[in-house]
């Protein structure tokens, strides 16, 4: 397994759950880089603000890999969403993960678009037909990242933020039901830890097929190591399932992010040594 950390990107206005974020893009990646994670995410919200090449550029520079994009901010900044009340809101939010996927295929083969809260709002009175309208707008968009070999990950998020999709089981029967070999999930140990039953642990194995990508930060939102979270016993559960990719820290960085950082590193490091 691999450390990587979020990175907030020069397009967004407001803050995000990245230790290293702001207008200063190199910056951060080398604090990313200089602190001893393995990659970056890039947490961003219009790719038309970016510019690919020099991403590769600095990711190169600091000897980076690229984890993947996070798509939150298309939804918290914006308010644009694969699913809502307006079907002219939804075009533009399906156009805009179009957009993500586009520049995704930019990056790099392979390179990973995470859904979260730009799945958008169901319509509470309609749930079956709501889960069903999403199925269709999420096979939509992995028709279109199919042939620029992108890859889409839901992320199943706590019912306190998105009224659809809360568990690792929903993720997975979505899975089931977009039925594309480039759509998997993202599972949070954060969500997981309020959504999931019996344990955390026995949803992992249950995902193993589709568990493409993994989000780290204890109970609270701080850095792994600070709070309740088990986990040796999470990490271990990662290692029996074979699970080799990241695990990227998406945490409040707190009044200090380099101690932030730093911590976060120091913790996990003790279970997930850099590779040589």
């Amino acid at each position: 397994m691999k450390i990587g950390t979020v990175v907030g990107m020069p397009d967004l206005e407001k803050p995000t759950l990245g230790l290293f974020q702001g207008p200063d893009l190199e910056k951060s990646l080398r604090g990313a880089a200089e602190f001893g994670f393995d990659g970056a995410e890039l947490m961003l919200k219009n790719p038309a603000k970016l510019n690919s090449r020099e991403i590769r550029r600095l990711l190169g520079k600091y000897n980076l890999e690229l984890v993947g994009l996070c798509s939150g901010h298309v939804w918290g900044e914006d308010q644009l969403g694969l699913m809502g009340p307006d079907p002219a809101v939804c075009k533009k939010g399906m156009e805009r993960m179009k957009a993500l996927v586009d520049f995704a295929a930019e990056l790099g083969t392979g390179t990973m678009v995470n859904i979260g809260r730009s799945r958008g709002r169901a319509d509470e009175s309609d749930m079956e037909g709501s889960w069903k309208r999403l199925a269709a707008a999420f096979r939509e968009l992995a028709q279109y990242a199919l042939p620029k070999k992108v890859r889409l990950t839901l992320e199943p998020v706590n019912h306190y933020e998105v009224n659809i999709i809360f568990s690792t089981q929903d993720g997975i029967q979505m899975c089931r039901d977009v039925d594309r070999p480039n759509f998997g999930l993202l599972l949070d140990v954060y969500h997981m830890n309020i959504e999931d039953i019996p344990s955390i642990n026995d949803s992992l194995r249950e995902a193993k097929q589709y568990a493409w990508h993994v989000h780290f930060s204890d109970n609270n939102r701080k850095w792994p190591g600070n709070a309740h979270m088990d986990f040796p016993g999470i990490i271990k559960t990662l290692e029996e399932m074979g699970y080799k990719d990241f695990v990227s820290a998406e945490i409040s960085p707190g009044p200090d992010p380099e101690a932030t950082a730093r911590s976060t590193v120091m913790y996990l490091r003790k279970y997930i040594p850099r590779r040589k």
